[in-house]
């Protein structure tokens, strides 16, 4: 029994460690890419989806909330994460305060998962089913082109550590 709690906790912790990095990517996607404004010809999210104006208001009033959201849910993560770090760092670090801390963690990217979760089936609710499988194959592709590094981690060395080439 003990031993299944562990593997679900384990489980658990890498699907919300995913789930924080993808949100994390789409946090810092530039603003040009989701709103529509073009540099140099980029093709956009609003580009691509051919949204009507009211469509447009509806998906512009929910991500600009949203992200505000995911930018304090971040903050709180990246200090609770520090304190984390602290906790470690001391000689003598105190294995209960450690796992409180990290509960503290997965709580704050529980509530991100889920806010990321309700805001895609607020979106959801704003297109056609054309516009639908467009916007879901553009949110695939551009988690499939991610990659899964730690934003402290440089490229390079996250390439060389999965035994990929620089």
């Amino acid at each position: 029994m003990r031993n299944n709690l562990k593997l679900l906790a384990i489980i658990f912790s890498v699907v919300l460690n995913i789930v924080f990095i993808g949100a994390r990517f789409y946090h810092r996607m530039p603003p040009h890419r989701i709103t529509g404004q073009s540099q140099g010809g980029s093709c956009t999210i609003v580009g691509q989806l051919n949204l009507s104006p009211a469509q447009l208001t509806r998906f512009n009033r929910l991500r600009k909330s949203f992200h505000a959201f995911m930018k304090e849910q971040s903050d709180r993560i990246k200090t609770k994460q520090m304190e984390f770090i602290d906790l470690i760092a001391r000689p003598k670090p105190n294995r209960r305060q450690l796992a409180a801390k990290q509960a503290e963690i997965w709580a704050l990217q529980r509530k991100m998962q889920a806010k990321a979760a309700e805001h895609l089936l607020a979106e959801n609710k704003i297109f056609t089913p054309h516009q639908r499988r467009i916007f879901f194959s553009i949110i695939r592709q551009r988690l499939e082109d991610s990659d899964a590094r730690p934003g402290w981690m440089p490229r390079k060395q996250a390439l060389s550590a999965a035994g990929g080439c620089p």
